[in-house]
């Protein structure tokens, strides 16, 4: 049973909702450990002044933004802490934006809510959501850090996706504009048809981390006391115009399916 990371109040003005915060994603990386290569004891990672090696206690580590190559402004932690928002588990709804008004590249990472007492206001909410096809724009401070998110209904529950800043978003108009032209015909007409050749249904089970599984392989096996040459497989480099390139992919999409 998943566990929730953080309590919360959905604030609306002057009502609220209290929600638990779920994580929606786990992470599946490989994390190893680091050891001597002579003697196979455990390293570990430390702070040391790069004048001398001396190693420097916690204490007396301060943080500096470089102005340029020769100047920085030197910051106290006490300086840093002051700057903190406040602590709060309210998640204030802002307003209410239509679904397609957050395009793709503003979202970062995904929470579940969950219900905490209220469940009957809590499904309601959800219900609203999807019926009108809408997002709630929120601000949160969790952690000693402030948020902006996006609030949105998944299957009859809430989901809460972190946003990014709008500095942080790099407008599309600053690609190459001088590598823009318009389609030509034939070439629109392959891709449309290589479209149509290869779509299905959305499967993301079949998606597998191929290099984890190449690594996990590797380590069961010398576990097991067994030698394996791990090897990279080979990458065909495409030939050819882009129409070529999607006459030979439509051939042979077509002969797989004949097969």
């Amino acid at each position: 049973m998943a566990r929730a990371i953080w309590k919360g109040r959905l604030v609306f003005g002057d009502a609220s909702l209290p929600v638990k915060v779920y994580s929606a994603v786990q992470d599946r990386a490989i994390h190893f450990r680091l050891l001597h290569a002579v003697d196979l004891t455990p390293v570990e990672q430390r702070i040391v002044r790069k004048s001398d090696g001396k190693e420097v206690a916690k204490e007396d580590r301060r943080k500096a933004f470089a102005l340029d190559t020769h100047t920085a402004v030197i910051l106290d932690p006490a300086e840093l802490e002051k700057l903190e928002p406040r602590p709060s588990r309210e998640i204030d709804i802002c307003r209410f934006v239509p679904r397609s008004a957050i395009g793709d590249s503003w979202f970062d990472r995904p929470y579940y809510l969950g219900p905490d007492e209220d469940d009957a206001g809590y499904f309601a909410l959800a219900e609203a959501l999807g019926r009108e096809n809408v997002t709630g724009v929120a601000r949160w401070v969790m952690r000693k850090k402030r948020y902006v998110g996006a609030l949105g209904a998944i299957d009859g529950y809430l989901a809460l996706v972190t946003l990014h800043r709008a500095d942080q978003i790099l407008a599309v108009e600053g690609l190459d504009a001088a590598q823009v032209r318009a389609s030509e015909p034939r070439e629109l007409e392959l891709a449309q048809q290589l479209v149509t050749t290869i779509a299905g249904d959305f499967e993301p089970q079949g998606w597998k981390n191929r290099y984890r599984e190449r690594v996990h392989a590797l380590i069961e096996a010398k576990a097991r006391g067994e030698k394996v040459a791990a090897r990279r497989p080979p990458r065909k480099a495409a030939r050819g115009s882009l129409a070529e390139q999607l006459r030979r992919s439509i051939g042979a999409l077509e002969e797989r399916k004949v097969a």
